[in-house]
């Protein structure tokens, strides 16, 4: 070997409009059509008397990862893509232009050269370099990468084959066969596919997306078809995608999760919601208790239906369900709070699941912590539709008592549910779940500034429990609407009872600003 142009290899010249197809999907090969010109005896490394075989393998593992910021694209492209590739276009970062058609004319991947390349080739297992040098090549006799990135004349005991502009080498066993769809790549609507990529994903007969949204859970131009490729490696390709730790969970997402009431992957900004507030054998706690599942189900839709009337937005309806208590005895376990048994909220879950209702969980810990509550109703929380509220007026310290003082809880406490939740999500490939923090008063929750918005599969939500005269709840609006840390919804809750007097639809949607993502009724 190390001979710059092998003993069965002839250079033609050819228009480099005129691009041949491309490559093979994960797990399958792809060898030179029947009567190939010089595809007879091979001298290769990957031949020994035999027709050149050349392959291009997809990995087969079906994961998604977005190209790392900062990287050599193609070099990133190949190691998040590719499994194998026995024949490769290297080009100098100054010939891209030059390589792209060459590379997608025989089918194959390309490589700007660099230092992370001779690790890559090793790694594909390529055997043939198809080297497309700038004008005057470099002398460099060496694959040892420079800092101006110019294109060695050896890659050590590989096959060399040079191609100048405009022209296309014959190589043994190359163009490949037509493709088989097993990769897609995710490109941000504006946002150009990196130039050194586009022959790679010619080769494999990627499927490129466009998607109009930074987190491909909002990409309705785009769900369908990832959904769709179950098994094939999603690259997200262009910048615009979001960090890039969440790009892989966020495809999982769509890929596995179940859809939220009213379609698609996030409760937040997709749809409002309207809920009755309640405890289901307790009139007394809220509009949801005044009736059984069925006519809550259809009282909450017509609520819904009435601000979706008046705005001209999604709103789906909603139930939050009193889960836990606060009691003013301590109990058995001398927590001041009684819990619900599942099997009492199960109706009201599965009603709302048949009727594409959203359900909320609230919590009343008085002196037990939220992520221990949290816990014992996980059976119900791992169901797509069900979120969680947290009630921090109820959260009594040790000697505290319901009534006499109001409850509040610590920041950790709080980080430490959504956590959990967070990773109940990835788990069981829920969609993300609405974590809701009632609050009237900032003493309530101690620390708020430091909440945890870094949780992807966690949509967190202050909403304002303040009741009385409308400009009382509106100055509590506002004190909550400051500093809220950024990414956090608002909800806002009408008191049918307690307000004074309370808003009509029209009224919420009118004077409550911004207009909040959750309205309950209690």
């Amino acid at each position: 070997m190390g001979r710059t142009v092998p003993r069965r290899t002839a250079l033609r010249t050819a228009a480099v409009g005129v691009l041949a197809g491309a490559v093979a999907g994960a797990g399958s090969s792809c060898s030179s059509p029947p009567g190939r010109p010089g595809s007879g005896r091979s001298t290769g490394p990957l031949g020994s008397g035999s027709a050149r075989r050349h392959v291009v393998t997809v990995r087969a593992d079906a994961h998604a990862a977005l190209l790392p910021p900062g990287t050599e694209p193609s070099v990133a492209l190949a190691r998040e893509l590719l499994a194998r590739a026995t024949a490769v276009v290297v080009v100098a970062p100054d010939t891209v232009a030059a390589g792209t058609p060459v590379a997608t004319a025989l089918g194959i991947p390309l490589l700007v050269w660099g230092r992370g390349t001779p690790a890559e080739l090793d790694r594909l297992g390529a055997g043939t370099v198809v080297r497309v040098p700038a004008d005057r090549p470099s002398a460099a006799a060496t694959p040892t990468p420079t800092a101006a990135a110019t294109l060695p004349t050896r890659f050590g005991d590989r096959e060399v084959v040079d191609a100048r502009r405009a022209e296309v080498p014959e190589v043994e066993g190359l163009p490949l066969r037509a493709p088989a769809h097993r990769a897609v790549a995710v490109r941000r609507a504006g946002e150009p596919v990196p130039a050194a990529c586009t022959a790679t994903l010619a080769a494999v007969g990627a499927t490129t997306v466009e998607v109009e949204a930074e987190d491909v859970r909002r990409a309705a131009t785009g769900r369908t078809t990832i959904r769709a490729a179950a098994e094939a490696v999603v690259v997200g390709v262009t910048a615009g995608l979001g960090p890039p730790a969440h790009f892989g969970q966020r495809v999982r997402t769509v890929r596995r999760a179940a859809e939220l009431p009213g379609g698609g992957f996030l409760p937040f900004p997709e749809r409002r919601m309207v809920a009755l507030y309640g405890h289901p054998r307790t009139a007394s706690l809220g509009m949801l208790g005044e009736q059984p599942p069925a006519r809550s189900v259809a009282r909450a839709k017509a609520l819904a239906a009435q601000y979706g009337r008046l705005s001209g937005e999604r709103f789906v309806p909603a139930f939050e369900l009193i889960a836990t208590v606060a009691s003013g005895s301590p109990g058995s376990d001398r927590s001041y709070s009684s819990r619900t048994p599942i099997r009492v909220l199960e109706p009201w879950v599965e009603a709302a699941a048949d009727a594409g209702v959203y359900v909320v969980l609230d919590l009343q810990p008085g002196r037990t912590d939220f992520l221990t509550q949290a816990r014992a109703y996980e059976p119900l929380l791992r169901r797509p539709h069900v979120g969680l509220a947290l009630d921090p007026e109820w959260r009594l310290k040790p000697g505290q008592v319901h009534l006499e003082q109001i409850g509040s809880v610590g920041i950790d406490e709080v980080n430490a549910v959504g956590a959990w939740l967070a990773a109940l999500v990835r788990e069981h490939d829920l969609p993300p779940k609405v974590l809701t923090l009632h609050q009237f008063s900032l003493a309530m929750i101690r620390g708020r500034q430091r909440l945890d918005t870094g949780l992807d599969e966690v949509q967190w939500l202050v909403h304002a429990d303040g009741q009385g005269s409308q400009s009382a709840k509106q100055a509590t609006w506002a004190a909550l609407k400051r500093d809220l840390p950024e990414g956090v919804w608002l909800g806002w809750k009408n008191f049918e009872d307690e307000d004074h007097p309370m808003l009509t639809p029209a009224q919420t949607l009118d004077r409550v600003r911004p207009a909040p993502s959750f309205v309950s009724y209690q």
